[in-house]
């Protein structure tokens, strides 16, 4: 498909219509660059506010997304997550197709104090190891955790092993620690400031909040994470059967 000055279409919708072509055909992938502006300039020789109205048409269709300063993406699918067993982020993405990344935007000790205060976890350390990390896929910011871990276990952790590695990965191969079962808790809300400009997404979006607390095989409590997700790229799902169901109503009987 090529554009025509001499088409009656205006040329901003040619352009628009040709880059659509070419993602639904696969011959632009998912996480790939459309192109930069310029790029696109030259491709199609017309102006900068062409390209960006034609850009503006595919983003209202939900195809591509633009990142400041980094330029415009062909949207991902979503990334899914089952909750029928525990997994790292990481690992999710992976399992999703997608090549992970992680960044480690805060790494410092903390008081414990109303983080871990729980029956059975008396005997947490008074300080705890917290991490801020964010995750992206295709260059793209999908999540942002928040994560607690006692101090014992968390003074033996680098920076580099956070962000090469996933924390089960650590707790399990390098602490020797066995997983045992975690509570989650998910819920929406909107973006903070600061998490807007983690996200890549305004103020005030809607996020996917999900916090986790992690126990050991020992019952003994390994991690605290909160994570905030990317509503148009994170995904949670799971599998009902039948016989697990609890109606909603009462049945009714018969008088």
């Amino acid at each position: 498909m090529t554009v025509s000055r001499d088409n009656p279409i205006a040329m901003y919708l040619q352009i628009a219509n040709v880059l659509k072509q070419e993602i639904l055909s696969g011959k632009i992938k998912p996480g790939e660059k459309i192109g930069s502006e310029r790029e696109l300039e030259e491709r199609f020789q017309v102006s900068k506010i062409t390209i960006r109205k034609a850009v503006e048409i595919l983003g209202k269709e939900g195809l591509v997304l633009t990142s400041q300063g980094k330029g415009t993406f062909v949207k991902p699918k979503k990334v899914e997550q089952t909750l029928d067993q525990l997994q790292s982020l990481s690992d999710i993405i992976k399992n999703s197709g997608y090549h992970p990344q992680v960044k480690i935007t805060k790494l410092e000790m903390v008081s414990t104090l109303n983080i871990f205060l729980q029956e059975k976890d008396s005997e947490i350390d008074s300080h705890c190891l917290y991490i801020e990390r964010l995750h992206t896929v295709e260059e793209l910011p999908i999540a942002f955790a928040q994560v607690y871990i006692p101090y014992n276990l968390g003074e033996k952790l680098t920076k580099n092993e956070l962000e090469n590695n996933t924390i089960y990965e650590l707790l399990e191969n390098k602490l020797g620690i066995t997983l045992g079962e975690a509570i989650q808790s998910i819920e929406a809300c909107p973006a903070s400031e600061a998490l807007g400009k983690a996200l890549d997404v305004p103020e005030g979006s809607p996020l996917l909040k999900a916090e986790r607390l992690t126990y050991s095989t020992q019952n003994k409590l390994i991690e605290k994470i909160t994570f905030y997700y990317r509503f148009d790229e994170y995904a949670f799902k799971i599998k009902l059967n039948r016989a697990n169901l609890i109606p909603m109503w009462p049945p009714i009987l018969d008088k």
